[in-house]
């Protein structure tokens, strides 16, 4: 009843706006889960798959065309996992209402399952779970119809695991690592969060066994459940869609974007492309689109001159041109990569693709149209916010002073928001929805622990680990 309840409050920006927001991605993991679908039901039913796909202007729609040797032939992706979920769920007329209900369903349960942890009893936590969805980003992400809401999951679940793994009932065990693994395999930037933190909630497991407290060997399955399921699903959906097992599929070069568009990468391919071999080379021999939007999805863009075959080459070099032009700036590098990182820290604004709706074209195909658009819940819920995590910063840190099983909670939760912070400005740029997914955390955890101070003759933290 608390998860139906936090769901419910999760989705008031449905209530105010009409719909969920939605950025380009939404539209085309909503058509890659209709062309993987629509491929799956052709190889069951053996029938001929289509000669075409109908393209738009949006970016990554798989394009499920068969090679020759019965591979589909497609230029990039998004995950297959979340476009298969985006299509299902996408309900009514590729709204997706479906799918925001279902997300906030999921980010509902694990909110529930902390404040449970902690407060011991269901009774006055409603309105925790309110003060929660309206001071924080967390009910903004959840209607964000993409996967951002469960990189900040993701992080909730390890961390219960490896801190409160004995006050979790194996039914709550299963729905959470279920939701943690779908959530990793759903963006490939879960996917090395999902890494980090398994590793650093193994860190603190090990550190226990050092002081010689207790740790049952099932945690330890439990804790890598995640990853293991989530990366393995990826694997054997890439395997089946793509034709070879790969975590990452056939993602856009973000990475390689973000570097030429930040300077160095596009420095060092423009004053050495002249002798080198990469793929990217053989498209821009002199000069590369300097934004990553130009680079990605322009006109002149990898999305429309890159075959196939030229987009997997571009895949499997773009380590080595951004580790070429790190090495050849490495000044320049580490001072944009340090600066992009603090000020993703501090950047966490909600509300992102409120000013969009999604609309079918003459073929079906979903399009983003203009809607009306009001941003004075947004920037009362910002504000909210800003005040919220600065609170809960000083909550944390004075029942952390007194209270020590408190302290491996914080410090994941903290190392979470890092490595997210870590991968999303490495790997893609920064953008207030990148923080955002995750900021949610620290006045969860604050609320959490005020709950538990209001349990009469509470002696000790319910969370802490046995």
């Amino acid at each position: 009843m608390l998860t139906l309840v936090a769901a419910l409050l999760f989705l008031w920006p449905l209530l105010v706006y009409g719909h969920p927001g939605y950025i380009q991605d939404s539209a085309a993991y909503y058509k890659g889960g209709r062309a993987a679908v629509t491929f799956a039901l052709d190889k069951i039913q053996h029938r001929d798959a289509p000669s075409s796909t109908v393209q738009t202007a949006a970016p990554a729609v798989p394009a499920f065309h068969p090679t020759k040797e019965g591979k589909p032939d497609v230029r990039g992706a998004r995950a297959v996992s979340y476009s298969i979920a985006a299509y299902v769920f996408g309900a009514p007329n590729a709204q997706m209402l479906l799918l925001a209900a279902v997300q906030a369903l999921a980010a509902g349960f694990v909110c529930a399952v902390t404040l449970l942890v902690f407060a011991g009893k269901a009774r006055g936590l409603w309105w925790r779970l309110a003060v929660l969805a309206v001071a924080t980003p967390i009910a903004f992400v959840s209607c964000l119809v993409i996967p951002d809401i469960f990189a900040g999951i993701v992080i909730l679940v390890i961390t219960l695991f490896a801190t409160a793994y004995r006050h979790l009932s194996p039914g709550v065990r299963t729905v959470s690592a279920l939701v943690a693994a779908a959530g990793i395999a759903f963006h490939a930037s879960h996917l090395p969060i999902g890494v980090a933190m398994t590793l650093s909630a193994m860190a603190w497991m090990a550190f226990l066994i050092w002081k010689k407290e207790p740790v049952p060997r099932s945690q330890w399955a439990w804790v890598a459940a995640p990853f293991f399921f989530g990366a393995a699903a990826a694997v054997v959906l890439n395997l089946a869609a793509f034709g070879g097992p790969s975590l990452t599929g056939k993602r856009y070069p973000l990475t390689l974007a973000r570097s030429i568009a930040e300077g160095p990468g596009k420095w060092y391919l423009e004053r050495n492309c002249g002798h080198l071999k990469y793929a990217v080379c053989e498209l821009y021999p002199h000069a590369v689109p300097s934004t990553i939007n130009s680079f990605l999805w322009g006109p002149d863009g990898v999305k429309e001159r890159a075959t196939p075959k030229q987009m997997d080459r571009i895949r499997a070099e773009e380590s080595d041109v951004v580790l070429a032009a790190t090495r050849a700036y490495p000044l320049t590098e580490a001072r944009l990569v340090g600066k992009s990182f603090a000020r993703q820290l501090v950047l966490f604004s909600p509300g992102v693709g409120l000013e969009k709706r999604m609309v079918l074209d003459a073929d079906q195909n979903p399009l983003l149209a203009h809607a009306d658009f009001d941003p004075t819940w947004i920037k009362l819920v910002h504000l909210l916010s800003i005040a919220a995590v600065i609170g809960s910063l000083i909550v944390l840190y004075r029942r952390a002073r007194h209270d020590h099983p408190i302290r491996p909670i914080l410090a994941l939760f903290v190392a979470g928001i890092v490595f997210n912070d870590a991968v999303c400005t490495y790997f893609s740029g920064v953008t207030d929805r990148y923080q955002a997914r995750v900021i949610w955390l620290l006045p969860l955890l604050a609320l959490a622990v005020l709950a538990q101070a209001a349990r009469r003759g509470s002696a000790a933290p319910a969370a802490s680990p046995e």
